[in-house]
């Protein structure tokens, strides 16, 4: 039998409020900061992704970068490796790692994320 190991938390959820939906333009990118991490969210039409802010080859900040938005992914201007915005998987070389991938909604005029730490 196993026994919880003590002094282990398991991961927690935090929903947190970013901003208003009218603050995000359609094919726009922002960047934010929760509780120490970058984060980015990225309105396409009535659709946000939130994923992890860091390019995972070149640490560049990929707000810097372009929205393909046929592939619905996010492209490093440094590397022009890619991910998908919906999972954070990589899409191109020389991306390998993932990015984590946030669940976000609009909740009225508010945009929330449910950060998990």
């Amino acid at each position: 039998m196993l026994k919880a190991l003590r002094g282990f938390a398991s991961p927690m959820d935090t929903d947190v409020t970013l901003c208003r939906v009218e603050e995000m333009p359609d094919g726009g990118m922002k960047h934010f900061e929760i509780m120490g991490y970058d984060v980015m969210v990225v309105r396409l039409g009535d659709q946000f992704y939130c994923v992890d802010e860091a390019c995972t080859y070149k640490w560049a900040m990929l707000t810097d970068g372009h929205v393909d938005r046929e592939r619905l992914a996010i492209v490093c201007k440094d590397c022009n490796g890619a991910w998908d915005l919906q999972t954070g998987q990589p899409k191109d070389p020389p991306a390998k790692f993932p990015l984590n991938a946030y669940r976000i909604e609009a909740e009225g005029d508010d945009l929330i994320v449910t950060f998990t730490y």
